[in-house]
């Protein structure tokens, strides 16, 4: 039983890895690899759109994840380089994650080419994310997520934890590519 069990978790794990599009796997001339998976467009909330993916980089054996953030092109918002971003996990508890170190670009300076993300948001940033932290929006799920901006932030709640279940495919799609 405790086999089959085990099967089950394992197929059910593959089909949610499956289920992820890499839309960005290369290595810089340093050396460090970075690979974004496809990722959701969270809605409008204050008269701006946020589109979320799970980026992965690796140098040598050093792996690490960030959420990659694209803010709707239509808005003037700016994302200020210690700025966070807070998930709300379903047990109550809150991940603070800070921007990557030096902050926020504007998209079009990114070489991160994502189609129609380019053509439809405008802003950009990294917000670090420890792969334990990730594991916990998998097993706690997600019920709201804020990014500190200027001049307004910008929240969402969720009803179903589509994003934490995303993301936790998004992190066996990515360690699966890296080899670990």
């Amino acid at each position: 039983m405790r086999k089959l069990l085990f099967l089950f978790v394992v197929t059910m794990l593959s089909v949610t890895a499956m289920a992820q599009d890499v839309i960005y796997d290369k290595t810089n001339d340093a050396g460090v690899r970075t690979v974004v998976c496809s990722g959701m467009d969270l809605g409008v909330s204050n008269g701006m759109n946020v589109y979320v993916a799970l980026a992965g980089f690796q140098y040598k054996s050093t792996i690490r994840y960030s959420l990659a953030v694209t803010i709707g092109s239509g808005h003037e918002v700016e994302i200020p380089d210690d700025s966070k971003c807070l998930l709300t996990l379903g047990n109550g508890k809150v991940l603070e994650l800070p921007t990557v170190s030096g902050g926020a670009s504007v998209l079009q300076s990114i070489d991160i080419e994502w189609g129609d993300v380019y053509q439809t948001f405008r802003r950009f940033g990294y917000y670090n994310i420890k792969a334990k932290d990730l594991k916990k929006t998998g097993k706690n799920g997600i019920d709201q997520i804020e990014f500190q901006l200027a001049p307004s932030n910008y929240v969402v709640m969720f009803n179903q934890d589509e994003l934490g279940g995303l993301l936790t495919g998004s992190l066996s799609v990515i360690n699966n590519l890296f080899g670990k």
